[in-house]
């Protein structure tokens, strides 16, 4: 009986990556993306890295760029980390307001 509880707790406790580490997947994912420093300049200073309901709002010294995280289709009882794409949307630039 209790290999049985054990295999279980294995099975199910196991099934997805714990929030903090997904999140901390997610964080390193946008900013190794090439297409950030395409949209952003190498020449910004990143001021801020703000966590949304549906991803990130990232603020610089003159812009501040929407990035989405799409999660893709998996089946929740697999191991490991979900599977994710990040969409990039063009910065907006603050210094014309």
């Amino acid at each position: 009986m209790k290999k049985w509880i054990f295999i279980l707790l294995a099975s199910t406790g196991f099934a997805a990556l714990p929030p903090l580490a997904q999140g901390i997947r997610e964080y390193e994912a946008l900013l190794s993306d090439p297409k950030f420093y395409q949209l952003l300049g190498s020449a910004e200073t990143i001021r801020d890295i703000l966590r949304t309901d549906h991803g990130f709002l990232v603020f610089t010294e003159h812009y501040v760029m929407k990035v989405d995280v799409l999660y893709r289709g998996r089946d929740q009882r697999l191991i490991g980390p979900a599977q994710f794409e990040l969409v990039f949307e063009e910065p907006i630039d603050l210094r014309g307001r």
